[in-house]
């Protein structure tokens, strides 16, 4: 994707621009916690060289003759922003999609947050990118051989022109036909199953802005024995670990909601998950959006604190992935937007959607030839990054973004909630709920 070259949105990502709203913007956050200090004039000259091989990162978004919505690059250059992080979410219309802050503090410690418009990219997109800027740099600083880094295969930005095709052609299309009828049913639950919100309280959705301490986190990473017990729980009961976290997270809320005496409502909750798209020849696509989402619906009367309920989330999200039902949400936008034009009557933002969204990363840089002290990355002789923290967007009367990763074979579970909905004693409980349940096992 070269100055002058522009890509359509797929039928996701127009999606993710369509439903992006002031007060609830469509942003994923990512913050890498280092101990030491970055020379920023050199990470700010290197990051304009790695931007150039993840261009959609640097990109605006413009609608064309016929309605549709194109990528062309930003005339704002990406530069690094210092002092404390507040967000304030991002208009692709006049902004790039990636928001840099250096917060450096007292203690030798220093945040570098970013700020991502979901169109542009995933946390796995996001991965490579940030890679790439700190292997920089790291050679740069003749930390790294030069040798390591050339020894790397670039990203190759053609590969941007068939991000939308999911490794799919008319071929496999035919043959995963069959398993896509299940797709079918699951769309018509998720359009006609009634889901209930954390709380029956709806957002204001007049602002202009977010709330003042947008995004607002809680996070826990647990220590090595901690996620050993973890470990050995799912393996224990034949799961695994996401499916795990889905369990803890429903048997949380429902916990939640009835200490909070929240009663008269009738439907099923519903958790929303990510699911990567990737083939094996997206190994070298740069930052992109390579994802759809599916949905796991239970009625509160039926969540229960045992193993038959956690099998019950096994055995969906078994089926779910060996029948590759994440592109039947692809499939039916692509046929909506067909139908339709676009997704401005598809966002209904007075009917709950989704209760709350799980995320898990799986393993972070495990595959950097970074050296490592006690477990963490060493970037240059005094720059050690020592904690990740990631959440994906929250929607309207969608409370809660939850988001699980391992990193210095440790797991982490980082929390965004709504703070116009939740107040900060609600959220704590409801985290540590859903801690307490991820630290136990099934009765």
């Amino acid at each position: 994707m070269g100055s002058g070259d522009f890509l359509n949105l797929t039928p996701f990502e127009e999606y993710m621009l369509a439903d992006n709203h002031p007060v609830y913007p469509m942003s994923c956050f990512m913050k890498l916690r280092f101990y030491g200090r970055f020379d920023v004039d050199l990470l700010s000259k290197l990051l304009q060289k790695v931007l150039k091989n993840h261009p959609l990162l640097c990109s605006v978004t413009e609608k064309t003759r016929l309605g549709r919505f194109c990528w062309k690059p930003s005339a704002e250059m990406i530069e690094i922003r210092r002092g404390v992080f507040h967000a304030k979410g991002i208009n692709l219309e006049h902004e790039p999609a990636l928001k840099i802050t250096l917060d450096e503090q007292e203690n030798q410690q220093s945040d570098l947050w970013f700020e991502l418009h979901h169109s542009a990219s995933d946390a796995v997109g996001m991965q490579r990118f940030l890679e790439d800027l700190l292997m920089e740099y790291s050679v740069q600083k003749s930390f790294l051989n030069p040798e390591i880094l050339s020894s790397r295969e670039p990203v190759d930005p053609l590969l941007l022109q068939n991000r939308g095709r999911y490794g799919q052609n008319f071929g496999t299309f035919l043959r995963n036909l069959p398993r896509q009828i299940w797709g079918l049913e699951r769309a018509r639950t998720f359009l006609f199953n009634r889901i209930i919100p954390l709380i029956p309280q709806k957002p204001d959705l007049t602002k202009n802005l977010p709330p003042t301490d947008y995004p607002v986190i809680l996070s826990r990473k647990l220590n090595n024995d901690e996620t050993k017990q973890v470990r050995i729980s799912a393996k224990s009961a034949k799961v695994t670990i996401n499916d795990f976290l889905i369990w803890s997270l429903f048997l949380a809320m429902n916990d939640w909601r009835q200490q909070e005496k929240i009663t008269g409502q009738h439907g099923r909750l519903r958790i929303a998950i990510p699911t990567n798209l990737r083939t094996p020849n997206d190994c070298l696509m740069p930052a992109a959006n390579i994802v759809s989402m599916v949905f796991l619906d239970r009625k509160p009367d039926h969540i229960q604190n045992n193993n038959y309920f956690l099998q019950g989330i096994h055995r969906e999200m078994h089926h779910i992935k060996s029948c590759n039902l994440g592109l039947a949400l692809i499939y039916g936008l692509t046929v909506y937007r067909k139908l339709f034009g676009s997704y401005e009557k598809m966002i209904n933002r007075n009917r709950c959607w989704t209760t709350a969204t799980v995320s898990n990363l799986g393993l972070l840089f495990q595959q950097t030839p970074f050296p490592k002290r006690s477990g963490n990355l060493c970037i240059d002789k005094e720059l050690e990054l020592t904690e990740i923290h990631s959440v994906p967007p929250i929607r309207p009367q969608t409370v809660l973004g939850v988001c699980a990763f391992s990193y210095s074979n440790c797991l982490t579970i980082d929390m965004q909630y709504d703070s116009e909905l939740l107040n900060t004693v609600q959220a704590k409980k409801l985290f540590d709920l859903l801690m307490k349940y991820l630290l136990s096992a099934p009765v």
